[in-house]
C-alpha cells in the first residue's frame, strides 16, 4: 500500500511543487556537482556547458546512494574512479546505457588510465552511441598494460570478439566469438571467482534480454559466487519470461530487486513474470515504485523522459497493472501523468473509459484512433457495442474487421479480434452454437501462447468465451470458460464475477458467495462501484441461462 499512496502523491504533487519553485530555489550554490545524492532527496542539477564530458557530451554523473550493491574492484588508485565504475556497472546491467556511459566517462575524469572504465564506456556506447564505441575500446586496449592481469584478459576477449586484436586473422563472426570464448575459458581457469568473466562468458551466447539457453548455466554459476549479481538475475528474468515455466524465474526477479534497490528497472522487471504467474498482490505497487524512482532520477541527473528509453515501457506497464487490479481512479491519475509526457497509450486509456462506462470519453478515443488505425478503431467500437448490446453497431464493426482480416491474413492479433467479435455477435443474435465455437477457437489459439499471457492477458479470450456463453444461455460452457480463465489468470475478477452470477442464477448460493468473496479480494483496492458495474452487466447477460427446475415434493405419510 505504501507505493500506492506514493504513486498518488507523486502524480498529484510533484509537477505542482516544481512549478511553484522560484529561480532562487533551483539555482545551485556553485557549479560544483555534489559527489553523492541520496535517492530519496532529489534536487535539480545544473551543469555549465564547458563541464560536459568530451566523448558523450553528457553532463558529468553524480553518485547515487544505494543504487546497486554490486562492486567490482578494478585497477585504479582513485576511490572516486572506483565508485563511478561500480555505478556504471549497475546501470549497464539494468540496460540504462546512457547512465553507464555517463558514469564510466566520469570515472575516467578521476583516472584516465583506468582500462576497465574504458571497457565499460565501450560497452555502454555499443548500446547508446554505437559510432563512438570502437574509439573507447581502442583506448581500453591502449591502457591494457596498466591493468591487472584479469582485466587484460577480459579486454582481450572483447577485442577478439570485435576483431580488433593486432594480428588477429579471424574474419568470420563465429571465429571471432570462438577466440573470445577460449580467452574467457582460460581466464576462468585461473580466476574462477571473477564475476565479470563469468558474466562475459554467459553474455557471449546471446547478449542481453535473456540470450540463448546456452548462457543460462554460466549465469547460474555466477549466482553461486554472488547471489545478488544484478546482471545475471536480470538476464534470467528475461530468459524465464519467454519459457514455458516462467515461475522458475521469480527468485531471480526478487534477487534483482535486492541487488539494485535504487534502480527503477529492477522494480519494473518483476512485472514481466508477475503478470504471467498471477502475483498481482505485488506487481502493481512495485511498478509504481519504479516510476517513483525513475522520476527522481530524471530530476537528479537532469535527464528528459525522451532520453530514457525505458520510461514509456514502465509507464505503460504500470497502467496495465492498475487496470487489471481494478484501480481505475489511480489509473485515471496515471493517465494524466502519461499525457504530461506525451505518451498516448490508447488501448489502456480506452479500457478505463470502457470499464467505467464513460461512453463520451470512449467515443472520443475511438475518433482519435480512427485517424491512425481504422482497424483498431473498429475493434474499440465493437467492444463498446458488445458492452451495450448494440447489435447493429456490432455488425458494422465486424464487417470492418472481416475486410481488414482478409487483407492481412498473417496478422494474428487481428485474426483473434475478428474471431472474438464475430463470436460475440453470433451469441447476441440467437446463433449461440456457432458463436461459442468461434470464441473457443480464439481460446485454443492462445491457451499455450506465453507471449499472449504476458501483461495479464492470459484469461482474456476465456473471459470473452464465458460472457458469450451467458449471452447464448449455455451454462455448461460459461462455467468451463470462467474456470479456465481463473486457472490461467488467478487474478481474473471478471471470471470470478462471472462464476458468482452463474452460480446465483443456478441456485448454487454457497458457491456464488465464495466467488463474490474472491472477486472482492482480487479487487480489494478498487472502487466498489466498479465491481458492481461488472456484476450488474454480467447479471443482465445471464438472463438467458435456464433456471433449474425445482425438485418435486411428495406428501409425507402420517403412518
Amino acid at each position: 500500500m505504501m507505493h500506492r499512496i506514493a504513486l498518488c502523491l507523486c502524480l498529484i504533487t510533484l509537477n505542482q511543487s516544481l512549478a511553484q519553485r522560484t529561480p532562487a530555489d533551483t539555482a545551485p550554490a556553485s557549479n560544483k556537482v555534489p559527489d553523492v545524492i541520496p535517492l530519496t532527496a532529489p534536487s535539480m542539477v545544473v551543469v555549465v556547458l564547458d563541464e560536459r564530458l568530451p566523448m558523450s557530451k553528457l553532463a558529468p554523473a553524480v553518485l547515487i546512494d544505494n543504487l546497486c550493491l554490486y562492486k567490482y574492484r578494478v585497477g585504479t588508485t582513485s576511490d572516486k574512479c572506483q565508485a563511478y565504475v561500480d555505478q556504471a556497472l549497475g546501470y549497464y546491467y539494468s540496460y540504462v546505457y546512457i547512465e553507464a556511459v555517463r558514469s564510466a566517462e566520469t570515472a575516467l575524469r578521476h583516472d584516465p588510465d583506468c582500462a576497465y572504465a574504458w571497457l565499460i564506456l565501450h560497452n555502454g556506447l555499443e548500446r547508446w552511441r554505437k559510432q563512438l564505441a570502437t574509439d573507447a575500446l581502442k583506448k581500453a586496449q591502449e591502457k591494457m598494460p596498466l591493468a591487472p592481469h584479469r582485466e587484460q584478459l577480459i579486454i582481450k576477449a572483447k577485442l577478439q570478439e570485435k576483431g580488433l586484436l593486432e594480428g588477429d586473422k579471424n574474419t568470420t563472426l563465429e571465429a571471432k566469438r570462438n577466440a573470445a570464448i577460449a580467452t574467457l575459458n582460460d581466464m576462468l581457469t585461473i580466476y574462477d571467482d571473477d564475476e565479470e568473466a563469468w558474466f562475459a562468458r554467459a553474455a557471449i551466447h546471446g547478449g542481453s534480454h535473456g540470450g540463448s539457453k546456452d548462457g543460462v548455466p554460466f549465469h547460474k554459476a555466477l549466482l553461486k559466487i554472488n547471489p545478488l549479481h544484478p546482471g545475471s538475475n536480470h538476464e534470467l528474468v528475461h530468459f524465464y519470461e519467454g519459457s514455458r515455466r516462467p515461475a522458475l524465474g521469480w527468485p531471480y526477479a526478487e534477487g534483482y530487486i535486492a541487488s539494485s534497490p535504487g534502480l527503477p528497472h529492477a522494480w519494473h522487471m518483476q512485472a514481466h513474470l508477475a503478470m504471467r504467474i498471477g502475483k498481482w498482490d505485488k506487481t502493481t505497487d512495485r511498478s509504481a515504485k519504479a516510476i517513483e524512482l525513475q522520476r527522481q532520477y530524471h530530476e537528479v541527473q537532469g535527464v528528459k523522459n525522451t532520453q530514457d528509453h525505458q520510461f514509456s515501457h514502465h509507464m505503460e506497464t504500470l497502467m496495465l497493472s492498475l487496470l487489471h487490479d481494478g484501480r481505475y481512479s489511480e489509473a485515471e491519475l496515471h493517465r494524466k501523468l502519461c499525457e504530461s509526457y506525451n505518451y498516448k497509450f490508447n488501448f489502456p486509456f480506452f479500457r478505463i473509459a470502457l470499464g467505467r462506462h464513460q461512453w463520451e470519453e470512449a467515443e472520443k478515443i475511438i475518433g482519435q484512433q480512427q485517424r491512425s488505425d481504422k482497424t483498431m478503431a473498429a475493434y474499440f467500437s465493437a467492444l463498446v457495442a458488445v458492452e451495450k448490446g448494440d447489435v447493429d453497431r456490432l455488425k458494422k464493426q465486424v464487417d470492418v474487421l472481416k475486410e481488414a482480416q482478409a487483407k492481412r491474413k498473417s496478422d494474428r492479433r487481428l485474426e483473434l479480434r475478428y474471431l472474438e467479435m464475430q463470436g460475440r455477435l453470433a451469441c447476441l443474435t440467437n446463433d449461440g452454437d456457432a458463436g461459442l465455437k468461434l470464441l473457443k477457437k480464439a481460446v485454443d489459439k492462445t491457451i499455450a501462447d506465453y507471449s499472449h499471457h504476458a501483461w495479464g492477458g492470459g484469461g482474456y479470450y476465456m473471459e470473452s468465451w464465458g460472457v458469450g456463453a451467458l449471452e447464448a444461455g449455455d451454462a455448461v460452457q460459461a462455467e468451463e470458460a470462467f474456470l479456465e480463465a481463473l486457472a490461467h489468470d488467478s487474478g481474473s475478477v471478471r471470471a470470478a464475477l462471472g462464476m458468482e452470477v452463474l452460480c446465483q442464477r443456478l441456485g448454487r448460493t454457497e458457491e456464488a458467495n465464495r466467488f463474490a468473496a474472491l472477486a472482492s479480494r482480487l479487487w480489494k483496492n478498487a472502487d466498489p462501484l466498479d465491481i458492481q458495474r461488472i456484476r450488474e452487466g454480467l447479471s443482465k447477460k445471464a438472463q438467458r441461462i435456464t433456471l433449474p427446475s425445482k425438485p418435486a415434493t411428495t406428501a409425507s405419510s402420517s403412518d
